[in-house]
């Protein structure tokens, strides 16, 4: 094999290793941003609804990443189940108030014709 295509061969091999490392250094940073983004979220959150507190604060600090994780999607979960719930409740909003009303012009017909007697 000629000199040229050793270092040819080489130069090649040293670009693929260096492609893969960069790579996987990038996956490893974006998985500790979306660590760190979704940790903030957590603390944002208990800012934002719990008062900020403190002692909730600490616990956070101390869960790792896959504990974050889950809860995050636990409480993504519960957001999708009290909008359902929400779409329900102008439902039976609506439905209580046409009862009402019905209920109303029930008994206002009645009283008329008990007045009628």
């Amino acid at each position: 094999m000629k000199t040229g295509h050793k270092l040819l061969l080489g130069i090649g091999v040293t670009a693929t290793v260096a492609a893969a490392g960069a790579y996987l250094a990038a996956d490893a940073l974006m998985d500790k941003l979306q660590s760190y983004k979704n940790r903030n979220r957590i603390k944002t959150y208990v800012k934002d609804n719990l008062n900020g507190s403190q002692r909730v604060l600490d616990f956070v600090d101390h869960l790792d990443d896959e504990d974050i994780t889950r809860l995050l999607q636990a409480a993504d979960k519960f957001g999708d189940v009290r909008q359902r719930v929400g779409q329900y409740s102008d439902d039976i909003q609506g439905k209580a108030h046409e009862l009402r009303d019905l209920l109303t012009s029930y008994m206002t017909k009645r009283q008329d014709n008990a007045s009628e007697d």
